[in-house]
């Protein structure tokens, strides 16, 4: 991997990171000699945070995060109310606590949102006072404060005493937070304390941020008089899941095979209370009724997720393997050693929460607007990159018949939108219909290209949303950058998204789900701020595995609706924002340095080689007309396992992000093994190792086998000593699973009394399938045609010799001499 863009765009902020150290209150001895001696970051560690983000922390074990936020937007003359968590990782009791709220300067635009969550303490100027918790919190415990505090002016700011009065953690109550004029507010709750002995000090900070909006909000309210209009406002809604089938599966028609699962974490979802149910039903409850949010969502849905769980309805198993495909024949001998379980696996439990969830999907999406993900979320740049057509195909294109097949919807086409948010020019090749596709829409972030400008009518020149490449069919939608990384930010599992800016990401897990969420609300109502006089356009695009709960969920789409009501956006369907005039763009090739966690290229490679081997298998086998099951059905599931190794689900949650790539190796190594097991069932199998001949007319009886569902058509090859030749029987096809018996003469030169013979198997047109057989041809000693011949004359000449030695002796016994000596004799 190249190294990240000039890390000279960090030290603003370590800058700002010693004024924060000058202005916050004292930190403890140990914490300092703990951030002394911290280790210096890696390479890697650069592209997941910036080092300087919060470096004036005083790392002390104690950590503080909004938890929860009663709203990500309100106005002036209302109540925040949030849950401050607070957790002690130290040895030490932590006792003495005090907490006030503090505030920055208005953040003007979206990219200042994720910069202000970097600030370190001193950086919030305006500060409330102190109020003291009746609190105190042991090693290795967490408290829960609740807080409440007034939006709006308060005469109590600037007092640098703390409150005497104390106040349990369930109900504490701060002086407003001054907070005048609409806008997106940076906020922080200071939490002092005392650890052990020590005195008290500064010890964390629970940030957040907060959007106010006014009736009277000049900022976000359009100024009809100013020509400007308002911008419109698209969002997809995506449903993907990192659960999915176990690897090593194959294809079967009519009905298909067995599904198997690793475990019940998909069912999960799909239940009461799980991600997937929670993100459908938030949708579906936000959409109900309101026109306006329903016109402007797109459901963005992994063809993978929705082919499992279609599956699932009909019952599946749950274990960590599935049976083999390949019925090895065993020798009874072999039984008796081998003592392995046929894949040990229970029944899953979850088909009825997939029936529902099936159900609830297809009756919302009749009237809404549909488009698939790449199948598995795959990376488009990795599949790209290893070049191979029916993954590709696989990937790209069989999304529409899946939404199609399940879902009985036409979803939109042409459309692909990758998880990682950039495209390399591998993929714009793929995209650009050079293999003979139709070219495609890619959807990226505005960050990974150069914008040209379109004209909007008239003379007016203006920014667009959408681009088309020089010299490409292919055409962009682009999404704001710092949108799309607040939005992969946010949920259980918040990602870093690879064309953020390097210099304003952060360690994500120091901060609360919902201050994350608070955050890209916040970067929506600027986005939309900014796109009045830029493209006029904002499309939201979270990531497709979204973790969010639905309070999170409900939160970003009451932000959307509450656009739409106070006519600070229109809605946009997806459709009208692809069709919109597109400018010339050019694509920024950079952004795969600064991508955290990118599929390895030799990862890349590996996985369209097997797809090359897969291939092969796929196409020795014939197509019969009366077996439904077809050759690319049976190693669909196998190519789909090769997708799933690459795909971006999770790849860039940094907690999950070396498991995602041990995962995506682990499967790949399956496949590989699965059809190099398929491959060499197609076999020879020889009498023995030795081959004695009596003749050269002895035939050679060998028998070839194929373990594969469908026929297979083969040719014997073979190769041996200079003068040996093996009459083979030219092509023979084998029956599905099945095999035939077949008869081959050999000759071997007259002074050679032995010689070794290899033969294989191989397609009609010399595509090798099986492994390498050896024989070695033998004749018995001496019993050549020469010696057969003396042989027989000599015992010819036996027989004659014989013969007349007979004749002889009967004429000598009926002579008149003998007989008169025989009368003679008896007279006597």
């Amino acid at each position: 991997m190249r190294l990240p863009r000039p890390l000279s765009r960090l030290i603003p902020l370590a800058v700002s990171a010693a004024l924060g150290a000058c202005l916050m209150s004292p930190v403890s001895p140990a914490a300092a000699q703990d951030a002394q001696e911290a280790p210096a970051p890696t390479t890697s560690d650069l592209l997941w945070a910036n080092p300087d983000a919060r470096s004036a922390e005083p790392g002390a074990g104690v950590t503080a995060q909004v938890t929860s936020q009663s709203a990500a937007r309100a106005a002036e003359d209302e109540e925040l109310e949030v849950t401050v968590s607070v957790t002690n990782g130290s040895d030490q009791t932590l006792t003495g606590l005090e907490l006030r709220a503090q505030h920055a300067e208005t953040v003007a635009e979206p990219d200042g949102v994720a910069t202000s969550l970097l600030a370190n303490q001193g950086e919030y100027p305006w500060a409330g006072p102190f109020q003291t918790l009746d609190a105190t919190v042991g090693p290795g415990e967490s408290l829960d404060i609740t807080v409440r505090v007034p939006v709006g002016q308060s005469d109590d700011w600037y007092q640098t005493d703390a409150d005497a009065t104390g106040a349990t953690a369930d109900d504490v109550t701060l002086p407003g937070l001054g907070l005048s004029g609409a806008g997106v507010h940076p906020l922080l709750f200071n939490l002092n304390g005392s650890l052990g002995d020590a005195d008290i000090s500064y010890l964390a900070g629970a940030r957040t941020t907060l959007t106010v909006t006014e009736d009277t909000d000049t900022d976000n309210q359009v100024d009809e008089d100013s020509g400007d209009s308002a911008p419109g406002l698209t969002v997809l809604w995506p449903l993907s899941s990192a659960s999915v089938a176990v690897a090593g599966q194959v294809g079967d028609a009519p009905d298909p095979s067995e599904l198997y699962l690793p475990d019940e974490t998909l069912a999960g979802e799909l239940s009461e209370g799980g991600r997937l149910r929670d993100l459908l039903d938030t949708w579906r409850d936000a959409t109900d009724g309101d026109t306006t949010v329903k016109a402007s969502t797109c459901l963005a849905i992994d063809p993978d997720l929705l082919e499992t769980v279609d599956r699932m309805t009909d019952g599946y198993r749950v274990g960590a393997t599935v049976p083999s495909p390949v019925q090895e024949p065993t020798r009874l001998r072999d039984r008796w050693n081998r003592h392995d379980d046929d894949a040990p696996s229970e029944s899953g439990t979850g088909a009825d929460a997939a029936s529902a969830w099936l159900s609830d999907l297809r009756d919302v999406v009749k009237d809404a607007c549909v488009v698939p993900l790449p199948y598995a979320n795959a990376d488009i740049n990795a599949v790209a990159t290893g070049n191979d057509p029916w993954l590709a195909e696989e990937m790209t294109d069989r999304g529409v018949s899946v939404v199609e097949h399940v879902l009985d919807i036409t979803p939109a086409t042409g459309i692909q939108i990758p998880g990682s948010g950039y495209i390399e020019p591998a993929a714009r090749s793929h995209l650009s219909g050079k293999d003979g596709n139709s070219p495609s829409t890619a959807v990226i972030a505005d960050a990974t290209l150069d914008r040209g400008t379109v004209e909007s009518g008239g003379d007016e020149i203006t920014r667009s949303a959408t681009g088309t490449l020089p010299d490409s069919p292919m055409r962009t939608l682009q999404f704001p950058a710092a949108l799309g990384s607040a939005l992969a930010a946010t949920g259980v599992r918040p990602e870093t998204a690879a064309y953020s800016d390097t210099s304003s990401r952060r360690d994500l897990a120091a901060d609360g789900a919902a201050s994350r969420m608070a955050a890209a609300v916040g970067v929506l109502d600027r986005e939309l701020n900014t796109a009045r006089t830029t493209t006029g356009q904002v499309l939201a695009v979270p990531p497709a595995a979204w973790s969010v709960d639905p309070q999170d969920a409900t939160t970003f789409l009451d932000a959307v609706r509450d656009h739409f009501a106070d006519g600070s956006a229109e809605p946009v369907s997806f459709g009208d924002a692809l069709s919109a005039p597109a400018a010339p763009v050019t694509l920024d090739d950079s952004t795969e340095n600064i991508d955290p966690s990118p599929v390895d290229d030799g990862a890349a490679r590996n996985v369209a080689q097997v797809a090359g081997h897969l291939r092969n298998l796929t196409n020795i086998m014939e197509d019969v007309p009366n077996i439904a099951l077809t050759r690319r059905i049976f190693t669909r599931p196998m190519f789909d396992d090769l997708l799933r190794a690459v795909s971006d689900t999770g790849r860039r949650f940094r907690e999950d992000a070396a498991a995602v790539r041990n995962r995506g190796s682990e499967r790949t190594g399956q496949v590989t093994g699965l059809a190099y097991a398929l491959r060499t069932s197609v076999s020879l199998l020889p009498p023995g190792n030795v081959f004695t001949r009596t003749s050269d007319s002895s035939p050679l009886i060998v028998v070839a086998r194929n373990g594969l569902p469908l026929p297979v058509s083969v040719r014997v090859h073979y190769a041996g000593a200079p003068g040996v030749t093996l009459n083979t029987p030219g092509v023979q096809q084998i029956p599905a699973q099945g095999s035939v018996t077949l008869q081959m003469t050999s000759e071997i030169p007259t002074e050679a009394e032995q010689s070794d013979l290899t033969m294989y198997l191989s397609t009609p047109d010399d595509v090798r399938i099986s492994d390498e057989v050896t024989i070695r041809l033998a004749s018995v000693p001496g019993l050549n045609w020469r010696l057969v011949g003396i042989v027989a004359a000599c015992l010819v000449l036996i027989f004659v010799a014989a013969r007349t030695l007979r004749k002889r002796r009967r004429a000598v016994d009926g002579s008149p001499d003998s007989r008169r000596v025989k009368n003679d004799g008896a007279r006597d």
